[in-house]
């Protein structure tokens, strides 16, 4: 079972048991009673059911704050229902999950018989060194261009993407430098390539490093605009990062991208 689904799922249950007990403490603190609202001349009336104490008798109401807890409670009721209900169902899923997923057989056999077989899904690993060895035009460098190269020896065009480059290769993430994408027809650089090993997505991260350059910052707005008009949305598909003279690059910003968007 991919654990990205794994991990989704357990969330979503800290989600509901919370939720539940906020819920279970409300109800408690609420009046007892079904509340029903009859419609009678265009006017609302406000009525209380409760079998047990008034033997199927609907009970006039005319406080607001009597007629407000009780509508809160039945809606805290039908929230609580559809939790529980909600709660059960993940867990007796997961108790299910079996410890081995497809996945893992491959890489569980002996490097002997991994020889003799073609997996039907790519490992990790094999997926990642497929997708970064396949070639593709670099954005051409031109004399007096700034010169910075990476751990990985490839030349970069900034200080802070060179930062950007040995950090993303830190992380294990992996990347493509200024990997080509056609967008409506015109072809543009990202910096920074990603490809997220948990659904095996690529992603797109610019860094906009000049942005107190007002040329600069109008080129980048137009590019980032472009990509989003494109259907490369920001937090989704679309990753951004900037500085400028009076504000440096932050790290930590990557890091926090790295750990909650890029894995």
């Amino acid at each position: 079972m991919d654990k990205e689904i794994i991990e989704k799922l357990n969330y979503r249950l800290a989600i509901l048991t919370k939720l539940i007990s906020f819920v279970e403490g409300r109800i408690d603190s609420l009046p007892p009673g079904n509340l029903h609202v009859q419609l009678n001349g265009g006017k609302e009336y406000y009525y209380m059911h409760d079998s047990d104490t008034q033997r199927n008798k609907k009970v006039p109401i005319y406080d607001k704050k009597q007629i407000s807890d009780m509508a809160h409670r039945s809606y805290y009721l039908k929230i609580l229902r559809a939790a529980q209900a909600e709660r059960k169902i993940i867990r007796q899923f997961l108790d299910r999950v079996p410890d081995v997923s497809f996945e893992d057989i491959y890489e569980s056999l002996p490097i002997s018989r991994q020889d003799l077989i073609t997996p039907v899904r790519l490992t990790n690993s094999q997926y990642i060194d497929r997708w970064q060895n396949q070639m593709y035009k670099h954005k051409p460098f031109y004399e007096g261009d700034p010169f910075f190269i990476t751990d990985r020896g490839e030349r970069v065009r900034s200080k802070s993407e060179q930062l950007i480059a040995n950090r993303l290769n830190i992380k294990g993430i992996p990347y493509k430098y200024e990997c080509p994408v056609l967008i409506n027809g015109n072809t543009f650089h990202p910096d920074f390539t990603i490809l997220r090993i948990s659904d095996r997505k690529e992603l797109y991260y610019e860094h906009l490093g000049k942005m107190g350059d007002e040329d600069y910052a109008y080129k980048a707005i137009n590019r980032i605009n472009t990509y989003v008009m494109n259907g490369y949305v920001q937090g989704s598909n679309l990753f951004t990062t900037m500085e400028s003279n009076k504000v440096p690059f932050d790290i930590r910003i990557l890091d926090k991208m790295i750990e909650e968007n890029f894995r």
